[in-house]
C-alpha cells in the first residue's frame, strides 16, 4: 500500500468541500469529516449543526489505493441524501 494517510486525507477534503459547494443551501447544514479508529470504516454522525463523515484511516487508505473511494466513500454521502429524501417524502432539494 503505497498511499499515504494524507493523500488519502486529501480525497476526503475535496470530497467534503465539493459536496458541501454542491449541496448546502439555507435549509441544510454543512458537512465535516473526522479520521477516527471508532468506526471499522465509515459512518454519519448528524447533528444540528452538521453531518460528520467518520472515516477510519487504516481502511480509507485500502480503498484510495485500491481505486475504490467513489464506491466506498463519496457514495456514502450520496446514499445518506437518497435516504434523507426518502424519509422526508421526496419533498425536494431544499429539505435535504
Amino acid at each position: 500500500m503505497n498511499i499515504t494517510l494524507q493523500t488519502a486525507e486529501d480525497h476526503v477534503a475535496l470530497l467534503i468541500e465539493e459536496t458541501n459547494r454542491t449541496h448546502i443551501d439555507h435549509a441544510t447544514s454543512g458537512w465535516t469529516y473526522e479520521l477516527t479508529t471508532e468506526v471499522a470504516n465509515i459512518g454519519i454522525v448528524v447533528s444540528e449543526t452538521a453531518q460528520t463523515l467518520l472515516v477510519n484511516p487504516c481502511w480509507l487508505r485500502f480503498v484510495v489505493s485500491s481505486g475504490d473511494f467513489k464506491a466506498c466513500v463519496a457514495d456514502e454521502i450520496v446514499a445518506w441524501y437518497l435516504i434523507r429524501q426518502f424519509i422526508n417524502g421526496g419533498i425536494g432539494p431544499g429539505v435535504l
